[in-house]
């Protein structure tokens, strides 16, 4: 009885690890593959922007991710990255930046966000009962996240520092 009490503790420590980690919570593989990818692309924009989509390919060559659950869950791992880079980008600038600069900065971001949220939203409304719309949706929050970090980044981190 007390051997099953046991099993019943371990097996429950160790799904609480599993998910403590979470679908969406990027893999040690996927953040490496995501920020050798950035630093190879060094500080050129266009070289930057071929690492949208590289973690989302090194998390859905798994064949259980394969599925339109799987590929979102992809993604959000994806973006989950991006998103982290706003955030240092955001307080980079806030840091080193006058108040015009901080002002401009918040109404930015303000009016990024409204603009992903709508954009991404198009593939929804196209098709609110198909399944492939949440991965579209997902592809787009990706890739419009990427494209701010990107910008912001480049913005903290101007040429010449």
């Amino acid at each position: 009885m007390i051997i099953r009490y046991l099993v019943l503790i371990a097996f429950l420590c160790s799904s609480g690890a599993a998910v403590a980690q979470g679908p969406n919570t990027p893999r040690p593989e996927e953040i490496k593959a995501f920020h050798e990818c950035l630093r190879k692309g060094g500080l050129v924009f266009n070289d930057r922007v071929q690492c949208i989509g590289k973690v989302f390919e090194t998390c859905a060559m798994k064949l259980q991710d394969q599925t339109s659950m799987g590929m979102r869950e992809c993604y959000s791992r994806e973006t989950a990255l991006w998103e982290k880079m706003i955030l240092n980008s955001e307080k980079e600038l806030r840091r080193n930046e006058n108040k015009p600069t901080k002002t401009m900065l918040s109404e930015a971001a303000r009016n990024w966000k409204a603009f992903r949220n709508n954009t991404c939203n198009i593939p929804y409304a196209m098709n609110p009962k198909g399944t492939l719309a949440p991965v579209l949706g997902m592809e787009c929050f990706n890739r419009i996240t990427a494209l701010w970090a990107l910008q912001l980044s480049e913005f903290a981190t101007p040429l010449g520092n």
